[in-house]
């Protein structure tokens, strides 16, 4: 009898703890959240006075204005640009205020600004503890023109300005790769030029050209059209350039030209995107899809979608995690919309925002 009592207990004992044990597994697995604003969208508003806009991603709540929402009405400044990302934190660049504001990416509290040092700031990116600015610069008012802004992110003061502009070279974006900084000297499609700069000699080691489309008056000669580098993506150690017309492939180690697809749309290609070996980009209010592996242009779009605007359209687009997300400029003096898709085109969501939303960044 006691050895059979004996038998049982070890038996129902190790159902219990082996429950316990699943019990504590399971509860270890599941993450909570870090912050209100964990594990969804933020959506980049340009604004007059900038805003950011929440969204879940089920894509089934929004919220306006968070940062506001959060530091008793204080603002991000005027016309907000960009957010980049460090670990828990984002900064979000304001060009109209010579403003980057810091806060908890998940949170959205205040942790510091800069506001001293920029001038036009664009985009920034991390790298190594140091953050690197592009700023176009004002030379009508006295000021200098593009330079590049290296910012001490402990104590967020402006350690070094680096001058890289010249006339027709605005810096725009810029992305860390392998410890280099790949910076786009190129805006509103003038210009087709992408320097490599070294962060840890803060030296310009190279400089990839473009292509660059020029169309002209056949009686005259002169000048109707002229695009340059719109966007470029950095994916499989290699570069890939919307430029003028065309898509163009470069090494990204020796940064020799490798492929070239033509374009013939009717309307200006913008916006390229790489996502799971698919190259996504837009031509006016279409987005179109193509393998990676590709030697000719899709000859129809993915979708299109409705827009009225007359500079707003496809304002911010982006591809992340089996969505495709297009932002509407809109009218830029009223609140806006942002429209989700599934990789097949279908409309999941349509949301409100705030005015001209020109981004999209992702808290997971």
């Amino acid at each position: 009898m006691k050895f059979t009592k004996f038998i049982v207990g070890a038996f129902l004992g190790s159902i219990l703890l082996s429950s316990c044990s699943d019990d504590d597994d399971f509860t270890s697995e599941i993450d909570e959240p870090l912050g209100a604003y964990d594990n969804g969208i933020l959506v980049l508003n340009e604004g007059g006075i900038g805003t950011v806009t929440y969204i879940s991603d089920d894509l089934q709540t929004s919220q306006q204005s968070i940062y506001q929402l959060v530091n008793d009405g204080d603002d991000i400044g005027g016309y907000a640009q960009s957010i980049f990302f460090d670990d828990d934190l984002a900064y979000i660049i304001s060009n109209g205020s010579n403003l980057i504001t810091v806060v908890n990416r998940y949170t959205f509290e205040i942790v510091g600004k800069v506001d001293s040092g920029l001038e036009v700031p664009r985009y920034g990116v991390v790298y190594n503890g140091k953050a690197y600015v592009t700023n176009q610069g004002d030379t009508l008012d006295g000021g200098v023109d593009d330079f590049l802004t290296i910012i001490n992110l402990e104590t967020l003061e402006v350690e070094q300005t680096i001058h890289m502009g010249a006339q027709g070279e605005a810096l725009e974006f810029i992305e860390e790769e392998d410890g280099k900084l790949y910076i786009q000297k190129s805006t509103y499609n003038l210009g087709e030029k992408i320097t490599v700069f070294n962060p840890t000699t803060n030296e310009i080691e190279n400089t990839i050209v473009t292509n660059i489309l020029v169309e002209r008056d056949p009686e005259t000669g002169e000048i109707i059209k002229q695009l340059g580098l719109n966007s470029f993506e950095i994916e499989n150690n290699a570069i890939y350039t919307l430029s003028g017309n065309k898509l163009e492939k470069f090494n990204l180690n020796t940064l020799a030209l490798e492929s070239t697809i033509t374009f013939a749309y009717e309307g200006d290609v913008a916006n390229i995107d790489i996502e799971d070996d698919q190259i996504y980009f837009t031509v006016a209010n279409s987005v179109y899809m193509m393998s990676m592996n590709a030697e000719e242009a899709p000859a129809e779009p993915l979708f299109t979608y409705n827009t009225t605007s007359q500079w707003g359209t496809m304002y911010g687009f982006e591809v992340e995690d089996n969505r495709i997300y297009v932002a509407e400029g809109g009218d830029f003096v009223s609140d806006s919309f942002v429209e989700i898709y599934d990789l097949e085109g279908n409309l999941l969501k349509n949301i409100t925002v705030g005015v001209g939303p020109n981004g999209f960044y992702f808290n997971d």
